[in-house]
């Protein structure tokens, strides 16, 4: 199976349309910049389809209309594609993530900022929001590996909540990365069934679960209901 990219899409950049045949004068580097996107590209729209256990890089290649030569110009494997497109989504989710937490001062707020920003980033792109959550536990060892890497990068915002608990038992050492790996999951459900495009829809609920184990419930539910 394969997914032509799709043409005139004003998400995609100028240097993914697909370039003319034969002698073109078009300088080397962007030629080969043009290629690489393109084979991205074309693998996540795959891995929307199919997931990754479906791809191929036959169903890469003729969705990006390029050789094979070209695919193994700029990777070997399918994982070595699949590890390229997560890290390049992990780098531009985490400075949008980021600037949303820091965007306000009380904790509570910081946290219901950065979810909104990371949902609202992740349903423009759900193909990419698929690969980035639901596929790495069957993608291999190495993009689990970086996901989990990935995870543990927010555990220090959440952990800052701890601050805010009134009392109580203390809460466990893995809290946080057992709230971060929960909300992981509702997202990548919410992509696997194919509603990508509702997933800002879970900002009330994300928020007062990822809080009540700070704030308590009734101040949880406050400050996910905005």
């Amino acid at each position: 199976m394969s997914s032509k990219i799709p043409a005139g899409d004003p998400h995609l950049p100028d240097e993914l349309a697909q370039l003319p045949h034969g002698r073109h004068g078009l300088p080397p580097d962007f030629v080969e910049r043009n290629h690489r996107e393109r084979l991205i590209a074309s693998f996540l729209a795959l891995v929307d389809q199919v997931g990754y256990s479906g791809v191929t890089i036959t169903g890469i290649v003729e969705g990006a209309s390029v050789s094979l030569r070209t695919f193994y110009k700029h990777f070997e494997t399918v994982e070595g594609i699949c590890i390229a497109a997560f890290d390049r989504g992990i780098e531009n989710l985490r400075p949008v993530i980021v600037g949303a937490y820091r965007s306000e001062e009380e904790w509570p707020l910081q946290v219901r900022a950065a979810l909104a920003a990371a949902l609202e980033s992740l349903a423009e792109y759900p193909a990419l929001a698929r690969l980035l959550t639901a596929e790495p536990f069957v993608a291999g060892p190495e993009l689990a590996r970086r996901h989990r890497a990935a995870i543990e990068e927010l555990v220090r915002f959440l952990r800052a909540g701890r601050k805010q608990r009134a009392g109580g038992e203390p809460l466990p050492e893995t809290a946080e990365r057992g709230i971060l790996g929960a909300v992981n999951s509702m997202v990548g459900r919410q992509l696997l069934a194919g509603r990508g495009e509702q997933l800002e829809a879970l900002l009330p609920d994300l928020t007062q679960f990822v809080l009540t184990p700070y704030l308590g419930a009734a101040e949880a539910r406050r400050v996910a209901a905005g």
